[in-house]
């Protein structure tokens, strides 16, 4: 570790700043979901560029809880509750400490420049996994002769457990929640080591190794100065550790498994088909049923079924949910977590007011993992599926096989033995049915087909 000091040069009289956010939450704090959503909504508002950490700390202790975390809440801050936030360690409206859930209201009135630079350069070693970080920059007061340095390295997309008073019923958790910008350690002392300021200009060197459980694609190194007098932040920047990645900052905070499961015998009262374009039909299930929520009010469950097939209407068969996308399968549920959400094949209590609106705004997610659905002649549906929580749930539809185009335009008879499905014959145009020796049988551009949707010869 070395620290010292820059030849003379000409240096500017002020300098862009980033703002500090210092976070504290915990997984075991039932409002630290709402926190984090606050945040992310009031970060998204801003222009000035912010810097974003997280430290688990005061509410008890979880697994990424770190000492120093708890130092800086506790006996910096004095800091009992969480999910909180503070601003550049400055006052903001005569507070230090603000609650997260307050942060949509805040007016921060901090200087948009800086009397100091923050430049990291750094080099990573994948095989050893060896870190080596200088933090330089130049400095506008000349009178100043040095300034405490802090630097740290955040984790991204960390999937852990997460207490919700919101996400379902009281007492709810997610088994898994996407947790952002987690303080994994601080290189530096708790809040900082010294550098000394030399022709207005300081220097800091150091090396680290990363912890063999963490991703170094979604960590980023971050630095900061504050006076000797440990407040308030006067500038801070951050670089993603691993060159030509985003560090993992693409990635915000959402829920992804409930800890409590659905409904587990569902009867869906309507089925809706749609071909995307990636070789699926989605089905789309919803029930009638509704169920109340403590938080959201009234919901419907709604099943989305992705069948992976070329035909454009579902024949009769089973299909199993597994992994693969081969044809006669249905795809499991997944993550998407640059768009922090779940695709695939899954489960939602859905907002009914929205509903009416063709709207689907899900409240309560689950994701399928396994299973099978099958559907008979008749268009029956039985669909079975174990959730990623691990609640068996049972479910039955009623499914029309004709293709929406193929809904009835008129009913004609066709002559006893005739195979002439002209349009005079039938005397009509567009798509009709057509019964013909007791058969219920489809006419459309031409070609004709069963009640099943299967092609049938002339």
């Amino acid at each position: 570790m070395v620290a010292m000091g820059m030849s003379a040069q000409e240096v500017p009289t002020f300098f862009p700043r980033k703002f500090l956010l210092e976070h504290f939450t915990s997984e075991n704090c039932n409002q630290c979901p709402m926190g984090m959503k606050y945040i992310v909504e009031y970060l998204d508002k801003q222009t000035t560029p912010y810097i974003w950490v997280s430290h688990h700390a005061v509410y008890g202790t979880d697994e990424y809880t770190i000492p120093e975390g708890n130092a800086i809440a506790v006996n910096y801050f004095g800091m009992n509750t969480v999910p909180s936030v503070v601003f550049n360690r400055t006052k903001q409206d005569g507070l230090l400490v603000i609650g997260a859930w307050s942060i949509e209201n805040l007016m921060v009135k901090d200087d948009t420049v800086a009397e100091a630079s923050v430049v990291i350069n750094h080099q990573f070693d994948a095989a050893t996994r060896r870190l080596d970080i200088t933090v330089n920059g130049q400095v506008a007061n000349k009178d100043r002769q040095a300034y405490l340095l802090s630097i740290l390295i955040k984790e991204n997309r960390l999937v852990g457990k997460q207490e919700d008073a919101y996400c379902s019923w009281k007492g709810a958790k997610w088994k898994e929640y996407m947790h952002p910008c987690v303080v994994r350690d601080l290189v530096t002392a708790t809040l900082g080591d010294t550098v000394r300021v030399e022709n207005q200009a300081y220097s800091y060197s150091t090396s680290y190794v990363i912890d063999s459980t963490w991703v170094p694609e979604n960590c980023c190194v971050v630095a900061y100065l504050t006076p000797l007098e440990k407040s308030p932040v006067i500038n801070a920047e951050q670089a993603p550790l691993v060159a030509g990645t985003e560090g993992g900052e693409q990635y915000g905070p959402y829920g992804i498994t409930e800890g409590k499961g659905p409904n587990t015998g569902i009867s869906f009262d309507s089925v809706k088909v749609t071909r995307l374009g990636n070789g699926q039909l989605e089905m789309m299930l919803t029930s009638s049923k509704t169920i109340k929520t403590n938080y959201f009010g009234i919901c419907k469950q709604v099943g989305y079924v992705c069948v992976n097939t070329m035909n454009d209407v579902l024949q009769a068969g089973t299909y199993p949910i597994v992994e693969g996308e081969g044809l006669g399968t249905i795809t499991p549920g997944y993550r998407i977590d640059e768009e922090e959400t779940l695709g695939g094949s899954r489960l939602f209590y859905a907002v009914s007011e929205d509903l009416k609106n063709g709207i689907v705004t899900p409240i309560h997610m689950w994701r399928m993992s396994s299973g099978e659905m099958t559907i008979d002649e008749l268009g029956n549906i039985s669909l079975n599926f174990t959730t990623y929580n691990g609640t068996t749930v049972t479910a039955t539809a009623k499914y029309d096989f004709l293709p929406a185009a193929t809904r009835v335009v008129e009913v004609l008879i066709s002559p006893e033995g005739s195979n002439d499905y002209s349009q005079a014959n039938l005397q009509g145009s567009g798509v009709q049915k057509v019964l013909r020796n007791g058969q219920l049988l489809i006419h459309k551009r031409g070609e004709c087909y069963n009640i099943l949707g299967y092609k049938v010869s002339e």
